[in-house]
């Protein structure tokens, strides 16, 4: 490897590139590509590939908003009937009899729940169909930086904001996002920002801003937090609208981080970003969600001196990354554990298959730890080897293949039971074997397990003798040697989707 970390891999290491290294940008860059998105990016080149995800702006994004309808404004009723909206006499909430106002607030709780469960499948059916993975993967990587969950906000669409929010900033400008997110409705709701005022301040905000946000523990004082919060006071909200009250806001002198003045939470976040500190810890939050668990000081320290040329400006530091030839070295390459979300998306992504039984999705996801919304702390999701415990385990060994293949091993069937499909509970999952064979001419035993390695692991990513071992169980006759194999026999059906179950219950299948 060149001195330089950062040079770019047509240019430290120019006729390299192949299949293997474009599906490893695929996966990192967002969650993976099929095999015809890796041989387009194979055909294309490192440099254009790296371009077209990052300028992503340039492809045209359909997708239908979430509908709110009355969830998106404060609370209000009809008097008559308790349903929600503006009676034409001007009824409010503040009107109504306390028994109205439980029962009104209980079905605004069912709706909400219901709104929640909508806007994480809206999501994830985002994530998996695409045509911009970068931009879902860093909305993605913000959910989980400036956290918010729906455990504390309990407002669904303020949620929704938030996430439109980390979208229109994806690859925008760190620290314009910051000095937005300090004042959104979801996060002013879920740091307390909304209740701090001269008289009481609430430090929740100011100390996350700086300890989890941009600059990490060690950069900042007790004294900075006290006088941060001072500067925060005055903000406010009313569903998703924010004011400033002033007669809330202190307006007394503040000192912050070795600066003195009549600072607002505008100054504190512009002084933050003059630490050196807050360029290294976005740089390491970024290698370690997009690289490795825990980057080296070397290629932290030039990543960070990208972002400081860049003006914080992630666009131009991800295209870097993305283009070095670090990121496709040894020390990189299937050297991460996949999250939960990056395991299922990319799972249903690598054999095309859509969200058709969402529900399940979503359940495979609290299982693993990750449920969208819905952090478990402030500090977002740990990642890396978090995501592996006797909890979880299960889980990422066997739903995702369940969610590929729309089959669940089933109890009280012995492996020699003639009807060998009965084992196999069923969902639609929109899957096909038969048309993976015939597109690929998979007309032998071994070839139909080197597509499917290709598909869902990649290219020389599993050793000879795991491969032998897939081509056996294939065979079913006690070899590993090439047989024909009958994509439309009775047979062939179930042997291909056991396949596809046992690759992604290997070790190799966790990592990215």
């Amino acid at each position: 490897m060149s001195e330089n970390l950062l040079q770019p891999i047509w240019s430290a290491r120019p006729n390299t590139w192949d299949s293997r290294m474009a599906a490893h940008l695929l996966r990192r860059a967002g969650f993976g590509g099929t095999l015809t998105e890796i041989d387009q990016a194979v055909a294309d080149g490192p440099k254009a590939t790296v371009a077209r995800l990052v300028d992503y702006q340039n492809i045209p994004d359909d997708f239908p908003e979430v509908t709110f309808g009355d969830l998106s404004a404060p609370l209000r009723a009809k008097k008559k009937d308790g349903g929600m909206g503006r009676q034409a006499d001007g009824t409010l909430y503040r009107d109504l009899t306390q028994d109205e106002r439980r029962a009104l607030e209980g079905l605004v709780n069912i709706a909400q729940r219901g709104k929640l469960e909508e806007m994480k499948l809206w999501w994830l059916d985002r994530m998996i169909r695409t045509q911009r993975p970068l931009e879902e993967k860093m909305t993605l990587f913000w959910h989980g930086l400036f956290v918010s969950s729906a455990v504390t906000v309990r407002n669904p669409y303020l949620l929704y904001k938030q996430n439109q929010l980390f979208r229109q900033f994806a690859v925008g400008n760190y620290r314009q996002l910051t000095h937005e997110v300090s004042k959104d409705p979801a996060m002013l709701v879920y740091l307390n920002n909304n209740m701090n005022n001269k008289e009481h301040p609430n430090e929740n905000y100011a100390r996350e801003l700086m300890e989890l946000f941009t600059l990490g523990i060690g950069n900042y004082t007790e004294k900075d937090i006290k006088e941060s919060a001072r500067a925060f006071s005055g903000w406010k909200n009313v569903g998703d609208r924010v004011f400033f009250t002033r007669f809330d806001h202190d307006n007394g002198i503040k000192t912050f981080l070795g600066k003195s003045g009549n600072f607002d939470g505008d100054d504190i976040v512009e002084i933050i970003f003059q630490q050196p500190a807050c360029s290294k810890y976005i740089a390491t939050r970024l290698l370690k969600f997009f690289a490795v668990d825990e980057p080296q000081p070397e290629i932290v320290d030039a990543i960070a001196a990208v972002v400081r040329e860049k003006n914080f400006d992630m666009k131009p530091v991800l295209q870097t990354l993305f283009a070095s030839e670090w990121f496709y070295s040894t020390d990189v390459v299937a050297r991460q554990i996949k999250s939960p979300v990056q395991l299922v998306v990319g799972s249903l992504r690598s054999l095309n298959v859509g969200l058709m039984q969402p529900g399940q999705v979503d359940s495979a996801l609290k299982l693993m730890g990750q449920e969208l919304f819905s952090a478990p702390t402030v500090k977002g999701w740990d990642g890396g080897r978090a995501w592996i415990n006797t909890s979880t385990l299960f889980a990422r060994y066997n739903l995702p293949a369940y969610l590929g293949t729309g089959r669940l091993p089933a109890t009280g069937k012995k492996p020699g039971d003639a009807d060998m499909r009965s084992q196999y509970s069923d969902f639609e999952s929109g899957w096909n074997p038969q048309e993976d064979l015939a597109a690929a001419n998979a007309s032998t035993t071994d070839a139909v397990v080197d597509l499917y390695i290709r598909k869902l692991v990649g290219p020389d990513m599993i050793d000879a003798q795991k491969r032998d071992d897939l081509i056996e169980f294939v065979n079913a006759t006690g070899d590993a040697k090439s047989h024909p194999h009958d994509p439309i026999s009775a047979e062939s059906d179930h042997r291909v989707r056991s396949l596809v179950h046992l690759i992604m219950s290997m070790a190799e299948y966790q990592l990215c």
